[in-house]
Order: structure tokens, then C-alpha cells, then sequence
């Protein structure tokens, strides 16, 4: 196990000791009628997003996670949603629920040179980075939630102001 997603797992176990969630931000980027999208060993889609920091501020974060998984700066944010749920994760042979509550924001970011880096360790190169229409992200099955967004986003002619 890499010390990224030791620690990470460590962070989690944390807070399920602690009896608290886990808050995470998504990035929903943005550009004209295309989403920025992480595509994980070519099959499958996600939009940039992680765990917010102890004293960090959701807005932080996702600005944070944004700059670290892809490498663009974000100009305009926007809050969309917010997504409670729960995984089963494993820490030391421990298997427990890791409670979530996930901010979801749309995003504008400055043009230039992007690519799928994440911390070390993080995405083991498999990862690549593509700016996908709606029906490639069906086809790519990003998680329902992100695409039910995206699926409003489109009909509710929803932008940055």
C-alpha cells in the first residue's frame, strides 16, 4: 500500500472513530457543452474531487483537489449539491463504514496546460484527463449522481455567474 492511500485510509479510520463524516467536494468542470473528466484505465469517468482537509473549507478544498488532480486553477465556482452516502473501506484488517457527505461544485477554470497528476501516488498512472460531452460520459458510466447533475446542469441551462 502506498503511503497516499495508507494515510488517506488512516483518515478515514479517524473519523469513523470519531463517529463523524467524512466531508469530500466534486468538481463538476465545465466548458461550453464539455466536462472536464478524470477517465481511470480508459473505461471509467470522474469528475476531480477528494477529502476536505481539517480547517480547510469546502470552497477550499475543492479548489485544492481541482489544482492537484488536474493541474487547472479554478476561476469561478459555484455550489451545486450535496450527497450523503457510505463506503466500506479497510484500514490495519479493519473494515468499517466511511460515512460521506460530499459538496458537489461547478467549476470554471483557466485555460492551459492540464494534466491527470494527483498526489504521488495517488493515481498510479492510470489516469487521463478529457474534456467529454454527455453522452460520453453516459457511455463512460461517470456515478449516477455526478451525471443526474450533469443531466440538470444541460437541461436547466445551469452556468457560472
Amino acid at each position: 500500500m502506498s503511503d497516499y492511500f495508507y494515510e488517506k485510509s488512516k483518515f478515514y479510520y479517524e473519523k469513523y472513530k470519531a463517529g463523524k463524516l467524512t466531508k469530500k467536494v466534486g468538481a463538476i468542470i465545465k466548458d461550453g457543452n464539455k466536462y472536464l473528466t478524470l477517465i481511470k484505465d480508459g473505461k471509467k469517468a470522474m469528475f476531480a474531487g477528494g477529502s476536505v482537509d481539517d480547517g480547510e473549507t469546502t470552497r477550499q478544498a475543492v479548489v485544492r483537489e481541482v489544482l492537484e488532480e488536474t493541474g487547472a486553477k479554478v476561476i469561478k465556482l459555484k455550489y451545486l449539491a450535496r450527497d450523503y452516502y457510505s463506503v466500506d473501506w479497510e484500514f490495519e484488517g479493519i473494515t468499517f463504514p466511511n460515512k460521506r457527505v460530499c459538496y458537489i461544485y461547478l467549476c470554471e477554470v483557466e485555460k492551459g496546460n492540464l494534466n491527470a497528476k494527483g498526489l504521488e501516488g495517488e493515481f498510479e498512472n492510470n489516469m487521463t484527463l478529457k474534456w467529454c460531452t454527455l453522452k460520453e460520459l453516459e457511455d463512460l458510466k461517470l456515478y449516477k449522481v455526478d451525471l443526474e447533475l450533469v443531466k440538470k446542469i444541460e437541461r436547466d441551462n445551469i452556468n457560472i455567474l
